[in-house]
């Protein structure tokens, strides 16, 4: 993958013809975001806008002729993310990002994709038939549909910038995104807020708890980051790492979600990683 980075970053064309190409494959639409983030990352927006003007014609043209908007958006997320992590040089505030634009598109995706939103609802519909599901209507069965859609699409944005930053790293700064991964943190403000929206989307019934299922992704890659950190920090190493993602998928489940999102808000206070004697986080 690497190899595909450098190519991109040789020339403009190389990466118009990335984000040209990976955009018109469903599955692989993370990697055409992923070139545009590099380019925003590494170049600047200006160099960004010039790529997804000619880049962005495919996924122009599906949202044009199929009603799919989602690689487009993907685009522009990953660009307006990369952004955001250029200019701040906070993953913290790059998340901030994500949630806005997502809560945004809760609203937005009905009127930009109604005919695939449309299509996917008889699908379910038809599904939960088969299974002879009941008690569920279809107002209900739409606003999960909409608000799924969003939640991917923000966390395969965010998955392309950790790409983009990726190969950023391997070329121009080896370490460099191990490092911010295992230090990842959000402020005491953004996990207050956070924390607010994942209360209000449990306990205020259907109508908020979109904000619930935006927000609870967040958490959980900043608590892996956490554990990923301390794990680090005392040298425990993959083994460990493995034992604790067997235990949390196998044995915690769903209780795993709740204990990374303590430790997050946990961590906003009293920051445990500098609390913790031992090596300073590496990328091993």
């Amino acid at each position: 993958m690497s190899k595909l980075a450098q190519w991109v970053m040789n020339r403009r064309m190389n990466a118009v013809i990335g984000v040209a190409a990976f955009s018109a494959i469903p599955l692989l639409v993370f990697i055409a975001g992923a070139i545009q983030a590099l380019v925003v990352l590494r170049k600047g927006v200006a160099e960004g806008i010039s790529v997804f003007a000619w880049g962005g014609l495919t996924a122009l043209l599906l949202w044009v002729f199929q009603g799919d908007a989602t690689t487009i958006l993907i685009l522009v997320q990953a660009a307006l993310f990369s952004y955001v992590l250029r200019t701040t040089v906070s993953w913290g505030a790059l998340f901030v990002m994500a949630v806005v634009i997502a809560v945004v598109n809760v609203f937005m995706l009905p009127l930009l994709m109604s005919g695939v939103l449309d299509l996917l609802l008889e699908m379910m519909k038809g599904l939960f038939s088969q299974m002879k599901v009941t008690g569920v209507s279809d107002e209900d069965l739409y606003q999960e549909l909409v608000v799924s859609m969003s939640v991917a699409q923000m966390c395969i944005s965010i998955a392309a910038v950790f790409l983009a930053r990726s190969w950023q790293s391997k070329l121009y700064n080896p370490g460099g995104l191990a490092k911010e991964f295992l230090q990842l943190k959000l402020t005491l403000p953004v996990t207050l807020t956070f924390a607010v929206m994942v209360f209000l989307g449990e306990s205020l019934g259907e109508s908020f708890q979109f904000f619930a299922h935006i927000v609870i992704p967040i958490f959980v890659l900043v608590g892996l980051a956490l554990v990923h950190g301390v794990f680090a920090k005392k040298n425990i190493g993959k083994v460990g790492l493995i034992a604790f993602y067997l235990v949390g998928l196998f044995i915690l489940n769903a209780y795993i979600v709740n204990m990374l999102i303590v430790l997050v808000i946990v961590d906003s206070f009293v920051d445990i990683r500098s609390r913790i004697s031992g090596a300073a986080p590496t990328s091993d």
